[in-house]
């Protein structure tokens, strides 16, 4: 398999791969007997052959197979029996991918995306509905900032499976203050995929292609905070290209953060969820989300609790207006609360559910 590498490396696409290993896979056979006459049968214009050919007299190939061999990076073709069965159906399926860790026959994928700008009430929803969702499936994201990271983060606290897929090469960690949550990834036994050469940086071309992965792996998409032109509404354009179904949650019609997901909500392109019941009775799960029991010591706990319950977050003082309680009862029973953990307060200061 690390001839495969090899190839990938000096400048063979995944689509030359692709045909020209469709019948075939001897594939140090035909590394080591590349010549400018065999490269005609498949490269069409002479100066990238002449690259290839470069490129392969001066291939460190001891330097990729220490690579490879410390990171236990596994190569998976289209032919292996864990290829993604859906990734096999979009319209141009790479012939390989580079995978850390392990993916499974049976893994059962479903695909999130979102904001690299999250707000409070989105990062309120993924805590609300990706727990229960990752207890199904695994969960499949970019690994880019905030919606993204924050998914496979809930899988690694649940200890449940999620797949981070890049848009450099597997070794290449994008973004680098994410390399910790990427290592805990693999500790839980989730994995890293990607479909790039060695070596490669992020680029206005590898993000694109990336999100056509995440969507084409599973059957459906939950989309959270998609802007108007931003790359998760993309990643949604690519599913229903590909004829998956998608899932959004509506959010604040003056913030345009939600104005891709609601766009979609509104042209019967998504299914409106509330709820991570909403996704499973799609798939025809019958599962009843039970309510959390919350016994309060007085009205004021029960008046606190139910002002959350209609807003997003509050501070103080706006609870101290909404509730027309005094200062100092209010932010002992705020206090109570946190404690028993029926309140947090967000990176605002604001007390949310």
């Amino acid at each position: 398999m690390n001839y495969l590498v090899y190839l990938h490396s000096i400048w063979f696409s995944q689509r030359n791969l692709y045909k020209i290993f469709e019948k075939e896979n001897d594939y140090k056979a035909f590394y080591e007997s590349l010549s400018f006459d065999i490269l005609q049968k498949y490269i069409d214009k002479p100066e990238q052959r002449e690259k290839i050919l470069h490129a392969q007299k001066n291939l460190d190939t001891k330097k990729i197979d220490e690579t490879i061999q410390k990171l236990s990076i596994q190569m998976i073709p289209i032919s292996h029996k864990n290829y993604p069965k859906l990734l096999k159906n979009i319209s141009a399926p790479p012939y390989f991918l580079y995978v850390r860790w392990e993916l499974q026959t049976d893994d059962n994928f479903f695909s999130i995306v979102g904001s690299r700008k999250m707000s409070s009430y989105a990062k309120k929803v993924w805590e609300s509905i990706i727990p229960d969702l990752s207890e199904y499936f695994t969960i499949v994201s970019g690994g880019a900032w905030w919606c993204d990271s924050f998914a496979h983060q809930i899988c690694v606290e649940k200890n449940t499976k999620t797949v981070v897929v890049f848009g450099t090469w597997i070794d290449v960690i994008y973004p680098s203050w994410n390399r910790g949550l990427f290592e805990k990834v693999l500790e839980k036994s989730g994995a890293l995929l990607s479909i790039f050469p060695l070596g490669t940086l992020w680029n206005t071309y590898t993000f694109p292609m990336r999100n056509e992965i995440v969507a084409g792996m599973s059957s459906w998409v939950l989309v959270l905070e998609a802007w108007e032109k931003s790359g998760t509404l993309i990643t949604a354009r690519l599913a229903l290209d590909q004829w998956k179904n998608i899932f959004c949650v509506p959010g604040d019609i003056f913030s345009e953060n939600y104005i891709g997901a609601n766009t979609l909500i509104q042209n019967s392109e998504a299914k409106l969820i509330k709820n991570t019941q909403d996704i499973l009775e799609d798939y025809g799960y019958q599962v009843w989300i039970q309510s959390k029991q919350i016994h309060f010591e007085n009205q004021i706990q029960a008046d606190i609790y139910t002002l959350l319950k209609y807003n997003i977050s509050l501070g103080i003082d706006d609870l101290i207006e909404k509730s027309q309680y005094e200062y100092w009862p209010l932010s002992y029973h705020l206090s109570l609360m946190e404690l028993q953990k029926i309140i947090k307060k967000d990176v605002f200061w604001k007390y949310q559910i």
